[in-house]
């Protein structure tokens, strides 16, 4: 598995927490993103049909993790950036290195405090 992006992130402590946050994802990690959410960390997952909600830091993180489920080969992050509480991040996963099943992904998320150190509120757009 090969995740590229996060180095483009380091301007800023905010960003780089958002940019591992996204690593951590693409690698399924669930030590790492039980500490990135808060306990009680609400989720959003946006699709045409309508919205999902969970609440509570061990659902957003099951639920998180059926969103790596599928084993990406490749992830690349184009963005993370930050602003005050909120924060946003963007880029692809490949289920193949070859370029197949591309699935581009939108994030956003609020941390609880303006020090970054968890997420409150994490919101994922499918389609």
């Amino acid at each position: 598995m090969t995740f590229t992006g996060t180095d483009a992130c380091g301007n800023s402590p905010k960003n780089v927490f958002v940019a591992e946050f996204e690593e951590h994802l693409f690698e399924g990690d669930r030590g790492a993103l039980a500490e990135a959410v808060a306990e009680d960390c609400v989720l959003q997952i946006v699709r045409p049909a309508g919205v999902e909600t969970h609440t509570g830091r061990e659902a957003v993180v099951d639920v998180l993790l059926e969103l790596s489920a599928h084993s990406p080969e490749v992830g690349h992050l184009e963005a993370a950036i930050t602003h005050g509480k909120a924060a946003a991040a963007w880029g692809y996963w490949q289920a193949e290195a070859d370029g197949d099943d591309l699935r581009h992904f939108s994030h956003t998320m609020w941390f609880t405090t303006h020090k970054a150190q968890e997420f409150g509120q994490i919101r994922v757009f499918q389609n």
